[in-house]
C-alpha cells in the first residue's frame, strides 16, 4: 500500500475559499430570495467598543440610514461580502448613510488584522463575548454575515439584503 501524504491546512483553505466564493456567487444571486421584509420595528440600541476603545451606540447614527452588519474575521464568507461593502461604501458614504459593522470575533488582534487587510473604513465595533453576544442574542442573529437596513427614523426595515437589493432599499430610504 502507498502512503499518500495529504496537506490538510493547503486542502482546508483550498475549501474555504471555495465555499466563500461559492457563498457569495449565491447570495447575489438570490439576494431577492433570501432577504426578509420586516415590519417597521424599533431597533434595538446597544453600545460597544471601536478599535480605540470608545463606546459607540446605535442610537446616536438615528437620522441616518443605517446599514448594520455582523461579521467576523474567521468567517469566510463574511469576509467575501466584505469586498462588495466596500464597493458600495464608496457610493454612499457622502451620503445620510452609515455602515456600523459589528464583529463577533473574541481576538481583537484578528479582527484589527481582517479590518485593515479587506479595507473596510467605516465604524467598527466588537463584540468579544462572540457567539455569546448580548447584542447578536437580541438581533436574532444566529449565523453571520446578517445584515440590517434600518431607515431614519431608527426603524429596522429589512434584514440580509445583499447586492443589488441591499443598493436599492439604500436607495429607496435615501428618497423618502
Amino acid at each position: 500500500m502507498r502512503n499518500v501524504k495529504i496537506n490538510f491546512c493547503n486542502t482546508a483553505v483550498y475549501l474555504q475559499r471555495w465555499a466563500a466564493v461559492f457563498f457569495l456567487i449565491f447570495l447575489l444571486s438570490t439576494s431577492d430570495g433570501i432577504a426578509q421584509a420586516l415590519r417597521q420595528e424599533p431597533a434595538i440600541d446597544f453600545k460597544l467598543p471601536n478599535a480605540k476603545g470608545d463606546s459607540i451606540s446605535l442610537s446616536q447614527f438615528r437620522g441616518s440610514v443605517v446599514l448594520l452588519d455582523f461579521w467576523a474575521s474567521w468567517c469566510g464568507p463574511c469576509r467575501a461580502a466584505n469586498e462588495h461593502l466596500v464597493k458600495i461604501y464608496r457610493s454612499y458614504r457622502n451620503q445620510n448613510v452609515v455602515f456600523l459593522s459589528v464583529s463577533l470575533d473574541e481576538s481583537q488582534s484578528e479582527w484589527l488584522r481582517a479590518v485593515k487587510k479587506d479595507k473596510v473604513s467605516w465604524t467598527q465595533l466588537i463584540d468579544k463575548k462572540a457567539w455569546d453576544s448580548p447584542v447578536a442574542a437580541a438581533w436574532d442573529v444566529y449565523s453571520i454575515p446578517t445584515t440590517f437596513l434600518i431607515d431614519q427614523e431608527g426603524n429596522v426595515v429589512a434584514r440580509n439584503l445583499m447586492g443589488a437589493a441591499l443598493e436599492s432599499g439604500i436607495n429607496k430610504l435615501l428618497k423618502q
